[in-house]
């Protein structure tokens, strides 16, 4: 199925604006900007934009919880898992690499876990965008919480924007087929 739903994960605080891990945050804002979309508040849980029948969300709670917020978006516009895609980071990967899925387990991101286990399900598609790699002897959560240049994750925003695109327009298959596996 298409998605109706999407979710960029991140967290809801100014000071992890620029860091890897608001990366879902920041890849759902390009392509706002591309389709001249506005985020309003929806009932203090998630920030929303809409495209024809396509909700956009941000949840406005920390990642590893945010969970909750998606399912609220799920049952307030009626919109199943099955049609639900998740943009997030992955440490694991390298930089500027995307990764589409279908479905799968959280890999260890904790977001993204709070998603599948509010849901009971692991049937919801994704968009893993390669920050990695984590440099030696540092701890992983430091490495995506500590802020990055600007500019340089308003490029992989972009990419990821480029993807997320793909999968709307052309389906999985296609944006998969294009974009898993190459690098920037």
């Amino acid at each position: 199925m298409d998605p109706r739903l999407v979710v960029g994960l991140g967290n809801d605080e100014k000071k992890y604006d620029h860091t890897p891990h608001n990366i879902g945050f920041l890849t759902l804002d390009a392509l706002a900007k591309r389709l001249k979309l506005s985020w309003k508040d929806e009932k203090d849980k998630v920030h929303a934009a809409a495209k024809a029948d396509v909700r956009f969300i941000k949840p406005r709670s920390l990642m590893n919880v945010s969970g909750e917020s998606v399912v609220w978006a799920s049952a307030w516009w009626h919109i199943p898992p099955a049609e639900i895609l998740v943009v997030c980071d992955d440490f694991a990967l390298p930089w500027g690499r995307l990764r589409i899925r279908r479905k799968g387990s959280s890999g260890g991101h904790n977001g993204l876990d709070s998603v599948l286990k509010s849901f009971s399900t692991e049937d919801i598609a994704r968009l893993r965008v390669g920050v990695g790699p984590v440099p030696e002897k540092m701890d992983a959560k430091d490495y995506v919480l500590r802020a990055q240049p600007a500019d340089r994750l308003h490029e992989l925003a972009d990419r990821a924007a480029d993807a997320l695109t793909a999968i709307l327009t052309e389906g999985f298959d296609s944006a998969m087929n294009h974009f898993n596996g190459i690098g920037v």
